[in-house]
C-alpha cells in the first residue's frame, strides 16, 4: 500500500511508535525511525526492519529543545529525499520511572515540552516539505475528550487536548494540499500497562465496552487507514480507538 512512500515516525523506539515503524515498513514504505533517548530500542527497530528487507533510516533529536524539530525535519529530508507521511508519536511519560522525584511543575513542563511543543514545532516545520496529497498524524488521548482525575490524568488530558486543537488548526491551514488527523488511543497494552497488577488490568478491562485492552496493532490499523488514499476526504478529525470507553 505504501510502496514508494516516505514515512517519519517520531518516538519510534518502543510501544506504539515501534509498531507503526515496523508496519509501515512492512507495507513498503521507507521509514525514518526517530528517537529522543531510547537509542538501543530504536536501533533494534532498525535492525528488525533491515532483516525483513525493508528500507529504514535512523535519526535522533531531543524534541524538548529549541531547534531540534527543525533539525529532525532536515535529517528527514536528507535521508528520505521527500516526505509523504509524518507521524507525531513522541511523548513524555508522566507515570513511569522517568518522572520519579520530579515536582508537579517539573512534570508539567516535561510533558508539555515533548507532547505539545514537540508536536507543534515538528508539524509546522515539516508542513512545507510534505508532498502534495500527504498527511500529518498526531497522537492524542481518549480522555482528553471527557476529562480524567488526578495529576497524571490532568497532565495527559491537557497535553493531548492541546494536540487535538492543534490538529484541527493545522487541518484548516494546510488543506487541501496536506491532510491532518489525530488518533486518540484509550487503554493500550504498552510497557507500563503490562507491568501493572492483574487486578488493575482486569478493572480497566471491565470498564471498556469491548472488554479488552487495546494493542499497538489497533492504533497501527487506524494510522494505515488515515494515511492511505481511502481517507483522502478526511481531515481535521479525531479517530478514537478505545473499545468504546469514551463515547460522544
Amino acid at each position: 500500500m505504501f510502496h514508494n512512500k516516505n514515512v517519519v515516525v517520531t518516538g519510534a523506539g518502543r510501544g506504539i511508535g515501534r509498531a507503526l515503524a515496523l508496519e509501515f515498513a512492512a507495507q513498503g514504505a521507507a521509514v525514518l525511525v526517530h528517537y529522543g533517548s531510547a537509542q538501543q530500542q530504536a536501533e533494534g527497530v532498525v535492525r528488525q526492519i533491515e532483516s525483513e528487507g525493508g528500507r529504514v533510516m535512523l535519526a535522533q533529536a531531543d524534541l524538548r529543545l529549541p531547534g531540534e524539530a527543525a533539525r529532525l525535519v532536515s535529517q528527514a529530508q536528507e535521508k528520505l529525499g521527500s516526505i509523504d507521511v509524518w507521524i507525531n508519536n513522541a511523548g513524555a511519560s508522566a507515570n513511569s520511572e522517568e518522572v520519579r522525584g520530579l515536582s508537579e511543575d517539573e512534570m508539567f513542563e516535561r510533558i508539555m515540552a515533548v507532547d505539545v511543543k514537540g508536536t507543534w514545532r515538528c508539524s509546522r516545520d515539516v508542513a512545507p516539505h510534505i508532498n502534495t496529497g500527504g498527511c500529518i498524524l498526531t497522537i492524542g488521548w481518549d480522555h482528553a475528550l471527557d476529562g480524567a482525575p488526578g495529576l497524571v490524568g490532568q497532565l495527559y488530558a491537557m497535553s493531548k487536548g492541546a494536540i487535538i486543537s492543534l490538529t484541527r488548526c493545522l487541518a484548516q491551514e494546510l488543506a487541501p494540499r496536506v491532510r491532518v488527523n489525530c488518533i486518540a488511543p484509550g487503554a493500550i497494552e504498552n510497557e507500563w500497562a503490562l507491568g501493572r497488577s492483574e487486578s488493575f488490568r482486569k478493572k480497566v478491562e471491565q470498564g471498556i465496552p469491548m472488554q479488552r485492552w487495546g494493542t499497538p496493532a489497533d492504533i497501527v490499523a487506524a494510522a494505515l487507514f488515515l494515511a492511505s488514499p481511502a481517507a483522502s476526504f478526511i481531515t481535521g478529525q479525531v479517530l478514537v480507538v478505545d473499545g468504546g470507553d469514551v463515547m460522544r
